[in-house]
């Protein structure tokens, strides 16, 4: 009786030690769950922040008969909007930007004269509308982008009494050669972008703008044009803005 009892333990041991070897056999070859993989595609908004370098080349045919560029760092900062759609590795966006910037460094034609013509640029609001092109690994995404820039440039002249021995000197004569307005251009670039999560991304951006060429004519205090017996295209102060742009950029994508 003793040695049936024993007997009987023993198989009950071995039974329930089975049945744990294979509840731990099962756990260990349970499948892990896929991994979720993060995608761009969607409508994002958000702002950016940097600076630049801005060259403003100012020419006058002959009136001053001087030339002078010049070049000066500034401020930006502004938002932007735009949709990606992600296919594979690939990607494809387009993007519209508004920013508000610093300002340029004015400048002298004809500093050798008795007379002298201080110019300069102001651009306080600019913008773009491009297409951006990439290639996402995963929450990376680096791409190209390109398309339309705009923006809102004054251009101002003002001619000063140059001559040292005057008692005026450095003072404004009257004269000025001032316009302003909307102009367009192009802007292409490059830029890297990093999703913290499935809705905040930061990046950074490199954009190269050039904008179309600008003038002013050059009148008298009355708003008469200067010149009388010359060509009227000797008397125009014709100018090129081109502009070079680093900045940082914050984005929320909606899911």
């Amino acid at each position: 009786m003793r040695n049936t009892f024993a007997a009987a333990i023993a198989l009950l041991l071995a039974a329930t030690g089975a049945s744990s070897a294979a509840d731990i056999g099962a756990v260990r070859f349970k499948a892990a769950p896929a991994a979720v993989v993060y995608s761009w595609t969607g409508f994002y908004v958000g702002g950016n922040l940097g600076g630049g370098m801005a060259s403003s080349h100012f020419d006058d045919p002959c009136f001053y008969c001087s030339s002078t560029t010049p070049t000066r760092g500034f401020f930006t900062g502004g938002a932007q909007v735009g949709y990606n759609y992600q296919f594979g590795r690939g990607l494809i966006g387009i993007e519209a930007d508004v920013s508000g910037n610093g300002g340029f460094k004015d400048s002298v034609l004809g500093g050798d004269d008795s007379r002298a013509l201080k110019v300069g640029l102001k651009a306080n609001s600019s913008g773009t509308i491009r297409a951006r092109a990439g290639l996402a690994v995963d929450n990376v995404l680096a791409y190209v982008t390109g398309g339309a820039a705009w923006a809102d440039v004054r251009q101002t002249g003002t001619e000063i009494d140059n001559f040292v021995g005057s008692p005026t000197f450095g003072n404004p004569t009257g004269v000025t050669a001032n316009s302003s307005g909307v102009r367009w251009g192009g802007v292409v670039g490059l830029g890297v972008e990093y999703a913290l999560d499935s809705n905040w991304i930061v990046g950074g951006e490199f954009l190269h703008t050039m904008y179309q060429d600008g003038d002013a004519t050059i009148i008298r205090p009355d708003g008469s044009q200067i010149c009388t017996g010359r060509p009227a295209a000797n008397c125009t102060i014709r100018n090129q803005l081109t502009t070079d742009v680093a900045r940082v950029r914050f984005s929320y994508k909606f899911q």
